[in-house]
């Protein structure tokens, strides 16, 4: 389609006026040029490449000194390589002036252009960009979500610190407390809780054992895990002697449990060390 759009308005090229007029390009191109001539009292013979006032020069109406009238904007001219004029476009009002003269059915078909173009510009909705949606900063959310969290009565302090930090993590990508290095909060008490692999360094035995004797001297059973559940339960026996703790995952996304034991399971649990060959 040879139609091009000028700054806030439709245009028609001088191609497709003469496709629809019947009329040779060289000569729309010379009644365009006559136009401007009458119009503006110029001398159109090598125009512009943009008929606008930052290239008027003394291009204006007899009876408008300013040269600012609304019909000097809209008209856009394109050469070639060679310097040659390719095509000259033009606004509504310029293309209905330029047509004035020729015969009725020519000028019909322009103006029947038009209102097509009219209307399809007009049924084209504006595509507005979506809004970039701002992140709030990680620290109000943090604060924000810790009050949301006092609301909820099972949650104890630390879960409730923990959730605010997986809920601060979805909104903004940061995790507060990993930023201070917390990956996990004390149970509050101020004995000390241990997990089985540290257990295991104090009798010399691997965590998966320890996770082993702790089942079969009945302290715990195996469960199903889950992402945010712990694979283990205690017993009765071990209720006493364990602790689930909250522990941050390794992406930062939300929590899980781990059951830790209390320090005085490594007495417990040393008799089932390996015992030390005596050296004769």
């Amino acid at each position: 389609m040879l139609v091009s759009t000028l700054p806030n308005n439709l245009a028609m090229s001088s191609l497709e006026i003469a496709a629809l007029t019947g009329k040779k390009h060289l000569h729309v191109i010379r009644d365009i040029k006559k136009m401007i001539s009458d119009l503006y009292d110029r001398d159109a013979t090598n125009l512009d490449n943009r008929i606008d006032p930052p290239s008027l020069g003394n291009l204006h109406k007899i009876d408008d000194p300013n040269m600012d009238h609304p019909k000097i904007q809209g008209i856009t001219v394109t050469k070639d390589k060679r310097g040659y004029i390719s095509r000259i476009d033009l606004d509504y009002s310029h293309t209905i002036t330029l047509v004035t003269g020729y015969d009725t059915k020519a000028r019909k078909k322009v103006v029947d252009r038009w209102m097509a173009l009219e209307a399809k510009e007009q049924s084209t909705p504006t595509i507005k960009p979506s809004p970039r949606k701002r992140k709030p900063a990680f620290d109000v959310a943090f604060k924000r979500l810790l009050n949301v969290a006092e609301l909820l009565p099972t949650l104890d302090a630390n879960q409730k610190r923990l959730k605010a930090a997986r809920g601060t993590y979805e909104l903004t990508g940061v995790n507060p407390l990993e930023l201070l290095g917390e990956t996990s909060l004390p149970a509050p008490t101020n004995e000390n809780y241990l997990t089985p692999t540290e257990i295991g360094t104090h009798i010399g035995l691997s965590g998966q054992r320890i996770n082993q004797v702790l089942i079969e001297q009945g302290y715990q059973i195996r469960v199903k895990g889950s992402s945010t559940g712990s694979s283990y339960e205690p017993t009765e026996k071990g209720k006493d002697v364990s602790r689930f703790f909250d522990t941050t995952r390794t992406n930062g996304k939300g929590s899980q449990q781990q059951l830790k034991w209390s320090n005085q399971m490594v007495s417990v649990l040393r008799p089932f060390a390996p015992r030390k060959e005596k050296v004769s």
